[in-house]
């Protein structure tokens, strides 16, 4: 079974959370907590580029993540996606809805 490592950085005007290895129904945790939190105060930034498996319970918590930010004025941001990542949120059919950077210079 994969882990999830989550590195964390801030920007001017972002908070970054580097993933890697999975993000999944086994791994979410507490990150999914971490991550509403995040969204309320701040735009956010998941560098997805090293991402090995996004599973549908991966997909939920990013979704409704999503939606959150969305709600309170913020964007949270995709950043590089890995292969992986990519097709789990093409799979989605709502890949053009989200916030597809592949740089931080990006973020608004």
């Amino acid at each position: 079974m994969e882990q999830l490592t989550i590195i964390e950085k801030d920007g001017a005007n972002y908070h970054l959370y580097e993933l890697e290895g999975a993000l999944n129904a086994y791994t979410l945790g507490e990150f999914e907590a971490t991550l509403y939190d995040a969204v309320q105060k701040n735009n956010i930034v998941l560098d997805m580029s090293k991402l090995v498996e996004l599973d549908p319970a991966g997909i939920g918590v990013l979704m409704a993540a999503f939606n959150d930010s969305e709600d309170v004025g913020h964007k949270l941001y995709f950043m590089s996606m890995s292969n992986e990542a990519e097709r789990a949120i093409a799979a989605t059919g709502f890949k053009y809805v989200f916030n597809l950077i592949n740089s931080v210079t990006e973020v608004k």
